[in-house]
């Protein structure tokens, strides 16, 4: 007898290809890309670079010549591997199918590190600052059917603002009006940025949804920290939030000065609105390990008590995670080549944050897919 026959064959690994959803999300993505990278190339002022300003270029110590052609041909390469990952993935080439999570890796990482940067942490800050008052709104009204009494709660510091507001002490409007102008003086970089940040994220996950099977120890020890790894994430913006509530006392750091407040009263408002959205950063990192992470809580009307779609939370914490990764990137060469100061990375560690909230994300998605099987 053949001691052969005796020994079962070990079951061959297999990669989980991504959800089909999040291709065709991709993949539409990859094909606006192009269209937009054709475009750039051909008309480069059309484009958020003509006059530079990408990671790249800064990283190189200035300005590049033909910066937006070579903002274009990045985008072009991304969206060139991006789609023919998703297409492969869909068409099930098996020709392409070992390197299409390389592909989407690629691409991802051009994006991030090549064109989106601190700049879209910028942009990104500011929007979440102006939508944190809209937020405490819309919390408020739902809380008022089933939670009453913290709806009461929360609204009087709202109410306190809003007097404030009125009286010209907290000029929140101001804040708004101008935010609104940025936007419109050059709302193609702007829709650009935020574009390219979800284009990143969106193959990060794919390329980290097609490989995880192929780090099982890695996903396994992640999941089993992944407590830990969320609370260091979620800690991360403390130094910056804790700046700028020192702005409420007559000491304020990191850029507050009594004058300049008194003189700019907007300053004053702009600088607790993104501490502010630090600190809903802060709240949402804790989400993926919090019971409302998985289920809805049961005071939002329709959805409450229902599991929380896994994708609803992964690719937005990814998104942002790529966003992270490349800002803090970005961030720590420009300290090492003297164009920023060195307490910016420990005030703002975006270096760090980034590739822990990953992690975390990671760690979120594997025990939220364990419990679905």
């Amino acid at each position: 007898m053949d001691i052969r026959t005796q020994i079962p064959n070990p079951a061959p690994t297999i990669r989980p290809p991504a959800s089909r959803p999040l291709t065709w999300v991709g993949v539409a993505l990859a094909t606006v890309a192009l269209a937009a990278a054709g475009v750039w190339l051909v008309a480069p002022d059309a484009g958020p670079f003509a006059e530079g300003g990408t990671p790249l270029e800064q990283l190189l110590g200035g300005p590049a010549p033909f910066a937006s052609s070579a903002a274009g041909a990045i985008l072009a390469l991304a969206g060139v591997l991006a789609l023919a990952a998703g297409l492969a993935s869909l068409a099930g080439w098996r020709s392409l199918d070992r390197a299409a999570p390389a592909f989407a890796l690629i691409a991802s990482l051009a994006v991030a590190l090549g064109l989106v940067g601190f700049d879209g942490i910028v942009i990104a800050g500011y929007t979440l600052a102006t939508l944190v008052p809209i937020g405490v709104v819309v919390v408020i009204a739902l809380l008022a059917r089933r939670r009453p009494l913290a709806a009461v709660a929360l609204a009087v510091p709202v109410v306190a603002v809003v007097v404030l507001a009125v009286t010209g002490v907290f000029p929140i409007g101001m804040f708004y009006a101008r935010f609104t102008e940025s936007v419109l003086d050059d709302p193609v970089r702007f829709v650009g940025a935020l574009g390219l940040t979800v284009f990143a994220g969106v193959w990060m996950g794919w390329a980290a949804t097609s490989t995880a099977a192929a780090l099982p120890r890695m996903g396994a020890f992640v999941q089993r920290h992944r407590v830990v790894i969320t609370v260091f994430a979620a800690l991360c913006p403390a130094p910056y939030v804790v700046a700028r509530l020192t702005w409420l006392t007559p000491w304020p750091l990191f850029g507050g000065d009594l004058e300049a407040f008194a003189e700019h009263p907007d300053m004053f408002v702009t600088g607790l609105l993104l501490g502010a959205a630090m600190l809903l950063g802060a709240v949402l990192t804790l989400g993926l390990v919090l019971p409302w992470g998985e289920r809805a809580p049961r005071w939002v009307p329709g959805i409450g008590g229902q599991p929380v779609p896994i994708a609803l939370a992964v690719v937005p914490a990814l998104s942002v995670a790529v966003l992270f990764t490349a800002g803090g990137v970005q961030e720590l060469g420009l300290i090492v080549s003297g164009q920023l100061h060195g307490a910016s990375a420990l005030v703002l560690p975006f270096w760090a944050w980034g590739p822990l909230l990953a992690l975390a994300t990671w760690g979120y998605a594997r025990k939220r897919m364990a419990e679905v099987r």
